[in-house]
């Protein structure tokens, strides 16, 4: 664990290091982007209670220039956020793509001045999964890993404090769900995170071998090593299946499990708002405000968001191993020591 939260801190200095403007900009427009995500529950518990106000005294007229103001306002930081979206997905991807291009550059630079036992000891199709399949973790992780992770936490903090706001028994159910949640994503998740760790070494080995047979097929020939050459290539080929097949297996498992979750959750949610209701339960929250339907259709809703970030967030954990994976193996290249002269 402390070996990939090196290469994780490592990964995030590498693109402040190589973007130091571009990068700041980037962070600010994803928080922008998840705040805004993250209120409208505040917009329809305002709608809801105004509505409630109309039925009471009768004068809608009176109320519908203040829904009109709150959905005019609703609709001017949709658009701020989309307009933010649109800015960091086009640095992301400036940012992403440049940022492989360095690495390449480094590792192949680097390449030149290391010792001749370096290529005695390392399969040349190892090597070569270094600028291919490494890499291309790592674009993944920079690209949609990175940003989607960051959205997501910001938009679980934010969720997490209105839910306070308005009513701290809602708060405490979906905070035991999200703790079922999360124990179910480090069971799975930590089986699949191993599983995608050995298939990035397992592949660099079957490349590795493959790249070699394919050199030294005449020498193959010749001394009629063809069947020894498929039984090792065979050993190679389980391996790395084996290793595919388990980290997908688990990985495929977790969001369908968390899906439900969430929606069992969001069913137990709805029960305790009613029976709050119901029985005029004193509320607990910051607001002040007593438990009404202005309260609990909102919180329906953030329930709804909460739990899909949470899902999120563990999809993207995935993603975040087996580029880590990729990472470590671009630095160990990197961090190889030159020949001296």
């Amino acid at each position: 664990m402390k070996n990939k939260k090196g290469v994780l801190g490592r990964v995030i200095k590498t693109l402040f290091g190589f973007y130091p403007v571009m990068m700041p900009v980037v962070l600010i427009c994803i928080i922008f982007n998840a705040v805004v995500s993250s209120i409208p529950a505040v917009f329809m518990q305002n709608v809801i209670a105004t509505i409630e106000q109309s039925w009471q005294n009768g004068d809608w007229n009176k109320v519908s220039a203040k829904i009109m103001g709150l959905v005019l306002l609703l609709v001017t930081f949709y658009v701020l956020s989309l307009l933010a979206s649109v800015i960091y997905n086009q640095m992301m991807a400036v940012i992403t793509q440049g940022t492989l291009k360095k690495l390449r550059q480094k590792m192949f630079n680097g390449m030149q001045d290391l010792p001749v036992s370096f290529f005695d000891t390392h399969n040349h199709g190892d090597i070569m999964s270094y600028y291919t399949n490494d890499i291309d973790t790592l674009r993944q992780m920079i690209s949609q890993s990175f940003p989607q992770l960051l959205v997501s936490g910001v938009t679980v903090l934010t969720i997490f404090f209105i839910m306070i706001y308005y009513s701290v028994w809602l708060t405490i159910v979906v905070v035991i769900g999200v703790v079922f949640m999360v124990a179910v994503t480090k069971k799975i998740g930590g089986n699949s995170a191993k599983y995608f760790i050995r298939q990035q070494r397992s592949l660099g080995e079957a490349e590795g071998f493959v790249e070699e047979m394919m050199n030294g097929q005449k020498v193959i020939k010749v001394f009629c090593h063809e069947e020894e050459s498929k039984a090792d290539f065979d050993r190679y080929n389980d391996a790395l299946f084996h290793d595919a097949q388990q980290a997908n297996k688990f990985a495929n498992t977790l969001m369908p499990i968390l899906n439900n979750i969430g929606n069992v959750l969001y069913v137990i949610v709805a029960l305790v708002g009613g029976i709050l209701l119901l029985y005029n339960v004193p509320n607990i929250s910051i607001s002040g405000m007593a438990i009404g339907i202005s309260i609990v259709v909102p919180f329906l809703n953030m329930t709804r968001q909460f739990s899909g970030n949470v899902s999120q967030v563990s999809n993207q954990l995935n993603a975040v191993i087996m580029g880590l994976a990729g990472a470590g193996r671009v630095f160990s290249l990197i961090d190889e020591v030159p020949e001296v002269d």
